[in-house]
């Protein structure tokens, strides 16, 4: 699919492909593209069809690359699928004339959408700025969308937090690898896209506006940021693990400890019965009329005093 964007006079209106040759800034925006449509963009934009291709990968990594007419970034943006969060490449190819940008990506974005949502209100002023702003805007959005994710990924700690304390099991186990993995994901990602900032803010890309070299700056801080946060999450959990290791832990040695407790209430009456279940003569409590119920008091003293014995040591 294709969605083409033309600012001309202040107005931003749905055009074709064609207007990719005009001298008016135009946006190209290709979601999980087709052969063809490929084909189309690279004729039309004059980019190699095999670079076009490159950026298909959804293993691609982040990075800056100078071509004949396009500088072309790949950044790394967020998406969910099923329920599960993970990253995708975004490539953005920015025109050295300036009059055009097209974005590159595989899946569904957030952050993109939302762009699209500012041209459909019709407020102009990414364009106005020039496209190397556009490129800031686009890129500052994706940001974004990992920070409201991280904040979500906030709260689900806490709230793994008390249930490790609570009740710890094994679905509390499964949700700490679960956000962990989100987490390696956006690690990852926010290392290589602080390269691509860092490579923009150096100035070393000729063809993004020194004056917009600022807004880059504030995006490395901000790719900092984020990398601080995650790295302090994935502490967290690992944290919680261990807290929930030692809580299995402690709880088996209670179980232990009672288990061990209430075989001995039976251990030391099996051991008196056995004792005057031998029958040996010499046993003086043989031929007393009250043996019986000595030895069946001796059983149940034996076991009070033992039960005190651990009440007092909190084994029971």
């Amino acid at each position: 699919m294709i969605d083409i964007y033309k600012f001309h006079d202040g107005t931003i209106s749905n055009t074709g492909i064609d207007t990719l040759s005009s001298q008016s800034h135009v946006w190209a925006d290709l979601i999980n593209p087709t052969q063809e449509e490929v084909k189309q963009i690279a004729l039309k934009a004059g980019i190699p069809l095999i670079d076009l291709k490159e950026t298909l990968d959804k293993e691609e990594r982040p990075k800056v690359i100078d071509l004949d007419h396009y500088s072309l970034i790949i950044f790394r943006a967020p998406f969910f699928n099923n329920g599960e969060v993970s990253t995708t490449p975004v490539s953005i190819f920015l025109s050295k004339n300036k009059n055009n940008v097209i974005t590159i990506r595989l899946k569904e974005i957030k952050s993109i959408r939302k762009i699209k949502e500012e041209l459909a209100n019709n407020k102009t002023a990414i364009f106005e700025k020039g496209l190397s702003y556009f490129v800031y805007r686009l890129l500052d959005v994706i940001l974004e969308s990992y920070f409201r994710i991280l904040d979500y990924v906030e709260e689900t700690i806490d709230k793994i937090e008390d249930r490790v304390l609570e009740r710890p099991d094994k679905k509390v186990v499964e949700q700490i690898f679960e956000t962990k993995k989100i987490l390696i994901y956006f690690h990852k990602a926010l290392t290589a896209n602080r390269e691509v900032i860092s490579y923009i803010e150096k100035e070393y890309s000729p063809h993004v506006n020194k004056r917009d070299i600022k807004q880059f700056k504030i995006l490395y801080n901000d790719v900092i940021q984020l990398i601080d946060m995650e790295s302090t999450y994935r502490d967290i959990l690992t944290g919680s693990l261990d807290i929930y290791l030692s809580s299995v832990s402690n709880n088996l040695n209670i179980i232990i400890k009672k288990m061990t407790a209430m075989a001995s209430f039976i251990l030391i009456p099996t051991l008196i019965s056995g004792i005057y279940g031998m029958n040996f003569k010499w046993l003086p409590e043989l031929g007393w009329k009250y043996g019986y119920f000595f030895s069946l008091g001796l059983m149940v003293f034996s076991v009070m005093l033992m039960y005190f014995y651990f009440k007092k040591k909190g084994w029971i």
